[in-house]
């Protein structure tokens, strides 16, 4: 039987896991990301200040995999606008998975001070945090919310 490139990454993936670290892991997309890498027994570093995500996805998740797979979870409440933070969550991560934002371009309008700090500043302290940190890899993520809601997507 062929197994596909995903099927692959997910054998060596057991076979070799690998640590992550997740920001935003409290949200939406956050929350899935560390279900499946929990599945998959991965090591998990999670990173949330509860602006957007809520402490409820993590209870999900954790009412969705084993105990032994939930041990392999640390959460860490912080902020990402903090470089500190940044650089501490970062130390023996393989693979960063940045997903923390303010999304909501009418939430960027009402307050372009406190979006610039997170979406610009908090990012730039992750990358540089993993960049100095030697991380093999960082994947961000853009919402859709950051297009705005047009009315042809509503239908």
């Amino acid at each position: 039987m062929h197994m596909t490139k995903y099927q692959q990454i997910q054998e060596t993936l057991l076979k070799y896991p690998k640590t992550w670290l997740v920001t935003g892991v409290a949200g939406f997309i956050g929350s899935n990301l560390l279900e499946t890498l929990l599945k998959l027994d991965q090591v998990v570093v999670g990173l949330d200040n509860f602006s957007t995500g809520y402490e409820r996805n993590l209870d999900e998740v954790q009412s969705l995999v084993t105990e032994e797979q939930w041990n392999r979870f640390r959460f860490v409440e912080g902020d990402i606008r903090t470089p500190e933070v940044c650089k501490n969550v970062v130390k023996g991560v393989d693979y960063v998975l940045h997903q923390a934002a303010l999304g909501s371009v009418p939430r960027s309008i009402a307050d372009p001070i406190t979006s610039n700090a997170v979406n610009i500043t908090g990012f730039l302290n992750m990358l540089d945090a993993a960049k100095e940190a030697k991380v093999a890899s960082f994947t961000y993520a853009a919402s859709s919310s950051t297009y705005g809601d047009h009315p042809a997507s509503r239908k």
